[in-house]
């Protein structure tokens, strides 16, 4: 796939240019670029208690940065975080909104790594690990 690959269907500009093998990957594990998992964050909380979500997330990993951007319920995705992780054979880092995205947009790994809310870990014997840092907040 093409690493200018541009969706058929209309996106919000970004301020960063997704790479089109990284789309596929997340795409085909039912994360889509810039997903909005509810129209309300206080409901979506109030319904999905003790759950890891981040709204307007960003996830970067070492080897290229930010890669992705959308709504995560980290309980919930975390399967699909996981066959991500395995694929790109690499830890996965789901940072909030602000942590990736205006004055820290370019910031780098080393910044963004340690605002991660949660880390999907990959290793090569297939076993993937989440752990959460911070708890997660509604803005």
């Amino acid at each position: 796939m093409s690493k200018d690959h541009i969706p058929d269907y209309q996106q919000f500009p970004s301020e960063f240019l997704s790479d089109g093998d990284i789309y596929q990957i997340f795409s085909t594990n039912h994360l889509m670029m810039g997903r909005m998992i509810s129209g309300s964050k206080s409901f979506y909380y109030s319904e999905n208690k003790g759950n890891i979500i981040v709204f307007n997330a960003n996830v970067v990993i070492a080897s290229k940065g930010k890669i992705w951007h959308g709504d995560l319920d980290v309980t919930i995705d975390e399967p699909n975080l996981k066959k991500i992780a395995q694929v790109l054979e690499e830890d996965l880092y789901v940072l909030g909104e602000h942590d990736a995205r205006f004055e820290n947009e370019d910031a780098g790994f080393e910044f963004w790594k340690d605002k991660a809310r949660a880390v999907i870990k990959y290793e090569k014997d297939g076993v993937v690990i989440k752990f959460e840092k911070d708890e997660p907040k509604l803005f």
